[in-house]
């Protein structure tokens, strides 16, 4: 079997990189469909928008460059679209619309629709604590993952994905998910604002803006464990033995899954996290529920929580990172940085300020040419690949900062001079950008008045 691997000219801003190029578990969405792909025995052909295809009778995988699909969705979808497809149908991929497909929806191309009432397309009979979610779904949705019995010639790859949107048979994927309720700030009755963090190895999404990089980032964590799982059967059985007694927190600080020359001081904490080459945490630092990617350095004191941190990242002490991504090569100092994505090689000054929440509403984000709504009220911001925000900035929620652009404190909050003569013991505060004693300042204001 073959796999057609169309790119769609799409990119994804700020970093004007195609989605295949975007950041996922400390690697990239293209490589990891590529992996999926080639695990299933298919070779892969790349098409651009406007290239011919080839006809072939041998049976042929459909992929846009921006559909993300796992190995354990792909196949499952062949295995059921195989008793689908004939001469004159092809297949695509869909999910019941349950928390793990409604968590990067959002600003999606995917197409939620009606299920059938009967065939593939319709409801999945399913019964169990796993299939919960699934036997609640009210709607399916539909993306740009196709299988078909052969492909005619002599049509451009674009008319051909946009023909199988149109014409493809639907075949709803049975899957089983966890779903982990969050509760996020709120202004009023805190019962009214509940995020589901969904958990599943059956993983599929739309990546076309930066906010589906860090939801998919976000979704994806419990399906890497998964694939560890999966595929390290006897270490995850050993490591399981080794946890007892069996408690959580002797569970998840026993399932650290770590590479070549790992350094972690004896103080720090780490737990539920994969760790990669040559990985330095220091003393009093805090790992949890993140993936760590080669040659990071997390610096003493500080914390990284439900994060994904690409290769050679660095983390300096006492810095607060929480469930947001960094490309390879970045360098993250402020205080508090959470559910916000930082491009490769960006940078971040102590005291950076990307404000995470929006107490009333949704926030909104630049999408296709207008303000749309991401549904959620916390989400922070997305600093393209070589920027840099300093000190004293304050940056509101949904931003996206383009490229190679520098940011820094106002100039008139500089103190550009220093008097010669201070008087010892008395209080001095900046004005015009030079220091003046506080009364001083404090009679001009209040003769100003």
């Amino acid at each position: 079997m073959r796999a057609l691997l169309i790119a769609t000219g799409k990119t994804i801003s700020p970093f004007h990189e195609p989605p295949g190029l975007a950041a996922y578990q400390a690697r990239t969405v293209g490589v990891v469909v590529r992996e999926a792909l080639e695990r299933r025995g298919l070779t892969i052909v790349e098409l651009g928008p406007d290239d011919v295809v080839t006809a072939s009778n041998e049976p042929t995988v459909v992929l846009a460059d921006h559909c993300f699909v796992s190995e354990k969705a792909l196949g499952d979808f062949l295995g059921a679209a195989f008793d689908v497809v004939g001469p004159d149908v092809s297949a695509r991929l869909a999910l019941a619309k349950t928390p793990s497909v409604a968590f990067t929806l959002p600003l999606s191309s995917a197409t939620t629709e009606a299920f059938d009432a009967d065939g593939p397309g319709a409801k999945p009979i399913v019964t169990g604590r796993l299939q919960r979610h699934e036997a609640a779904a009210s709607e399916r949705v539909a993306y740009d993952c196709f299988f078909m019995h052969a492909v005619v010639g002599d049509t451009s790859a674009s008319a051909l994905l946009a023909n199988l949107r149109q014409t493809s048979k639907r075949v709803v994927v049975v899957k089983g998910e966890l779903a982990i309720p969050l509760r996020l700030p709120t202004l009023g009755d805190g019962q009214q604002n509940i995020q589901l963090l969904p958990i599943t190895s059956t993983l599929v999404a739309h990546v076309e803006h930066w906010v589906h990089i860090l939801w998919l980032n976000q979704a994806g964590f419990g399906a890497r464990w998964l694939e560890i799982a999966r595929t390290n059967k006897a270490w995850a059985v050993f490591t399981l033995l080794r946890a007892a007694p069996w408690r959580f927190t002797s569970i998840t600080h026993a399932f650290v899954r770590k590479g070549k020359n790992v350094r972690i001081h004896p103080s720090a904490w780490v737990e539920a996290s994969v760790l990669g080459d040559d990985v330095v945490i220091g003393a009093g630092a805090s790992v949890r529920n993140s993936i760590i990617g080669n040659g990071v350095v997390v610096g003493d004191h500080a914390t990284v929580l439900a994060s994904t941190l690409g290769d050679r990242v660095a983390v300096t002490p006492r810095t607060f990172v929480v469930s947001s991504v960094a490309y390879e090569d970045a360098v993250l100092s402020n205080y508090k940085l959470q559910v916000s994505v930082i491009g490769r090689g960006a940078s971040l000054s102590t005291w950076a300020g990307f404000i995470d929440a929006k107490l009333q509403g949704t926030i909104d984000v630049a999408h296709e040419g207008r303000m749309q709504s991401t549904g959620r009220n916390f989400l922070g911001s997305c600093l393209g690949h070589g920027g840099h925000v300093g000190a004293k900035v304050l940056i509101l929620p949904g931003r996206e900062i383009p490229n190679g652009t520098l940011i820094t404190m106002r100039d008139d909050e500089l103190i550009r001079t220093i008097p010669e003569q201070l008087v010892a013991g008395v209080a001095h505060v900046r004005d015009n950008g030079t220091l003046v004693p506080l009364l001083t300042s404090t009679a001009s204001t209040t003769t100003a008045r």
